[in-house]
C-alpha cells in the first residue's frame, strides 16, 4: 500500500472541506484568507480533480462523482487508503441523496478515522445534512413515506459539536440549531440551544448574538399572565445584561423600552398573584403583595390598580383584627364569671 503524502493529504482536505464555484471556474481558499483561482499545475492538478469530485457530489451526479473520485485514486496513489475509500463511500450515498444512509456512513468514517485529514470535510456534508432537517428535508421510511427529520437534524448539530469542539463548523451547527428552533416556535428548546452556545463562546459576537438569543427566546416563551412569570424575570436579566455590556446597542434594539415593556408584564402577572389571595380571603398576603407591586413596578398601570385595592385590603384586615380582638374579650369575660 502506498504511503500517504502529509503535503498531498493537507492539499486534498483543503480543497473538499474549502472550495466554491463561481461562473464555471474553480477557486480555492488560499493560506491568506483570500479566494484564488485553481490552475493545472503541480498540486493544483489535484486540487482541480479534488474540486470537480466533490461538485459532483453536491449537484448529485453519482456516475461521474464515482469516476472523479476513482481518477483521484489512479492519479494519486499516496491518497489511497481505508479512510479515503470510507470517505467515499459516505460521499456516494450524499450523491444519492440517500441522506439518512450518509449520515451513518460518515458517522463511521470519523469514528474509525479520528485522525483522518478528510474528518473536516466529512463534519461539513454532516453539517449540510443537519441544515436540510432543520429546514423541512424529509427522510424517507419503508422507501415511501416522507417524515420529519427534525430531530434527526438536532442529533446531527449536536453531534458535531461534542466531536468539533471550537471548530468553526461546531459553532456554526450550534448556532443553526438554536436559530431554527427559535423559527420554528420551540422558544424553550432555542434557549436552551442559545444557553449552550454562550456557555461554550461567551464573548466575541457569537457571545453577544446568544446573550440576546437568550432573552428573546424567554420572553417569546412567556404565554401569558396566567402561566409562570419566571421565564419573563430571566428574560428581562438577559436584556439589562446586554444593555450593560453594549450600551451602544441600545437604539439598535430599544432595550429600555423593552425593559419597561417586560416589566408591565410581570407586575400584570404579580397582580393577579394579588388578586387571587384577595378574592380567597389571604388579606395578609394580598396586602403584601399589593404594597410590593406598588414599590418594585410604580410606573407601570399594575402599580396604579395595586395603590388603589391597598385601602379596601387594609379595611378587611382591620375587620377581622377587631373580631378577633372581640373573640378574645368575650372570653374573658366569661372566665371571670366562673
Amino acid at each position: 500500500m502506498h504511503r500517504k503524502s502529509p503535503h498531498k493529504a493537507v492539499i486534498l482536505f483543503a480543497v473538499l472541506g474549502l472550495t466554491v464555484v463561481c461562473i464555471g471556474e474553480t477557486w480555492r481558499l488560499g493560506s491568506d484568507q483570500n479566494w484564488q483561482k485553481v490552475t493545472e499545475e503541480g498540486n493544483n492538478a489535484l486540487m482541480s480533480a479534488a474540486t470537480e469530485a466533490k461538485q459532483f457530489v453536491s449537484s448529485g451526479k453519482v456516475a461521474k462523482a464515482k469516476k472523479a473520485y476513482e481518477k483521484l485514486r489512479t492519479q494519486f496513489p499516496e491518497l489511497a487508503g481505508k479512510d479515503f475509500d470510507a470517505y467515499v463511500k459516505a460521499e456516494l450515498l450524499y450523491a444519492r441523496h440517500k441522506f439518512p444512509e450518509a449520515v451513518r456512513a460518515y458517522d463511521n468514517f470519523i469514528d474509525q478515522f479520528p485522525r483522518s485529514g478528510l474528518v473536516p470535510s466529512a463534519m461539513e456534508r454532516l453539517y449540510q445534512i443537519g441544515t436540510a432537517f432543520l429546514t423541512g428535508q424529509k427522510r424517507t421510511a419503508l422507501k415511501v413515506f416522507k417524515l420529519s427529520a427534525y430531530e434527526d437534524g438536532t442529533e446531527i448539530m449536536n453531534k458535531i459539536a461534542d466531536r468539533a469542539g471550537n471548530a468553526p463548523v461546531a459553532k456554526r451547527a450550534l448556532l443553526t440549531l438554536a436559530r431554527t428552533r427559535e423559527k420554528r416556535g420551540a422558544y424553550d428548546e432555542a434557549y436552551k440551544a442559545w444557553s449552550d452556545v454562550a456557555s461554550r463562546w461567551p464573548t466575541g459576537e457569537i457571545g453577544k448574538e446568544s446573550l440576546m438569543g437568550m432573552a428573546r427566546s424567554l420572553e417569546m416563551d412567556y404565554k401569558g399572565p396566567k402561566f409562570d412569570g419566571k421565564v419573563l424575570i430571566s428574560s428581562k436579566s438577559y436584556y439589562a445584561e446586554y444593555l450593560k455590556r453594549y450600551p451602544d446597542s441600545e437604539q439598535q434594539f430599544k432595550l429600555t423600552e423593552k425593559l419597561g415593556e417586560l416589566d408591565e408584564k410581570i407586575s400584570k402577572k404579580e397582580l393577579l398573584i394579588a388578586d387571587y389571595y384577595a378574592r380567597t380571603g389571604s388579606y395578609n398576603a394580598a396586602d403584601l403583595s399589593y404594597q410590593r407591586i406598588a414599590d418594585e413596578w410604580p410606573a407601570c398601570s399594575a402599580a396604579k390598580t395595586a395603590e388603589q385595592k391597598l385601602p379596601e385590603i387594609k379595611k378587611e384586615m382591620e375587620k377581622i383584627a377587631q373580631a378577633q380582638s372581640a373573640k378574645k374579650k368575650k372570653i374573658n369575660w366569661k372566665g371571670l364569671l366562673l
